[in-house]
């Protein structure tokens, strides 16, 4: 049995190493407001430190974050020349889940800085934030491990949601849950087979609206003009859409009275099969990704960690 347990516990870390978790770069209500300047290069040491350890860590959303918050334990002046800001601060790091109200992983750090101003003395403490250091890489496989944990338990409800809200054709939110599911999950599979057919349906269901557009600008104009508008709305048609069709159809009736240069039929989006698959999924992840980032609070601040 401890065995067993060992070789569970040796296969989770060895599929938090090699699987790319996202997490969104969240503030933590500090004491003391850090400069925005200050700010922006602790969530770049912080995305740095992520990205060593096969990660992902930006402003897009997820439910997952990691943030810091800096208590500044001492601060001196030095007499210089130049004059310099000495200060220790000690940073404590999170990574959580903002919905659930959960801390994964923790890790403090006390870390000294000097530098001829204060944002110059914060920016160089900041250093101990570092990819490298082994603590470091603790605090982060911890994290990966237990959000792999629970998307291993939650998968299921988040391929529910997706299909509820693909029965409402709001693709883009199905897109969005179907997506968010890891390779390294037990769900990544099952999840992975309905992103081509969500997206099929989010092209489908669009491809009428862009239709619509495209004979709306050649109506109004039928003329130069009204063709090269309702060509900028046609080469938004997928290949292998419900719309194809109509949209050649519409192309061709423009042609017919506008002479141009303009290449619909062969145009080659895609080279091949594969490169098809992967511009798909690129695109499908894409739309996930503008429709969580349309889910994110005003503020990214989390001030519920004590």
């Amino acid at each position: 049995m401890i065995f067993t347990a060992w070789c569970a516990c040796c296969a989770m870390s060895a599929a938090a190493q090699d699987c790319e978790i996202s997490l969104t770069i969240a503030k933590a209500a500090q004491k003391e407001e850090l400069p925005s300047q200050v700010q922006e290069i602790l969530g770049n040491r912080l995305a740095a430190a992520v990205a060593a350890q096969g990660g992902v860590a930006n402003s897009n959303f997820t439910p997952f974050f990691i943030t810091a918050k800096a208590n500044t334990l001492y601060k001196e002046t030095l007499s210089g020349p130049p004059v310099s800001t000495a200060l220790t601060v000690q940073l404590t790091l999170y990574i959580g889940d903002a919905v659930g109200q959960k801390v994964f992983s923790t890790l403090t750090v006390d870390a000294k800085g000097v530098g001829t101003n204060i944002n110059r003395a914060y920016i160089n403490a900041f250093r101990a934030i570092n990819g490298k250091n082994v603590k470091m890489q603790e605090f982060i496989r911890e994290g990966k491990e237990k959000i792999i944990s629970w998307y291993n338990s939650n998968y299921r409800q988040i391929l529910i949601k997706a299909q509820k809200s693909a029965s409402m054709h709001e693709y883009d939110a199905a897109l969005y849950y179907v997506t968010s599911i890891p390779e390294c999950c037990v769900g990544y599979e099952e999840a992975s087979k309905l992103i081509d057919t969500y997206y099929t349906q989010y092209v489908n269901y669009n491809c009428q609206l862009i239709m619509q557009y495209a004979r709306s600008e050649w109506a109004k104009s039928p003329d130069a003009e009204g063709a090269s508008r309702a060509f900028d709305w046609l080469v938004f048609i997928e290949p292998g859409s419900s719309c194809e069709g109509e949209a050649k159809a519409l192309y061709n009736e423009i042609k017919q009275k506008v002479t141009s240069d303009w290449d619909f039929e062969n145009r080659e989006k895609y080279k091949d099969e594969a490169g098809l698959k992967k511009q798909r999924i690129e695109a499908a992840r894409a739309i996930g990704v503008a429709f969580g980032n349309g889910q994110q609070p005003v503020t990214t601040n989390i001030t519920w960690l004590h």
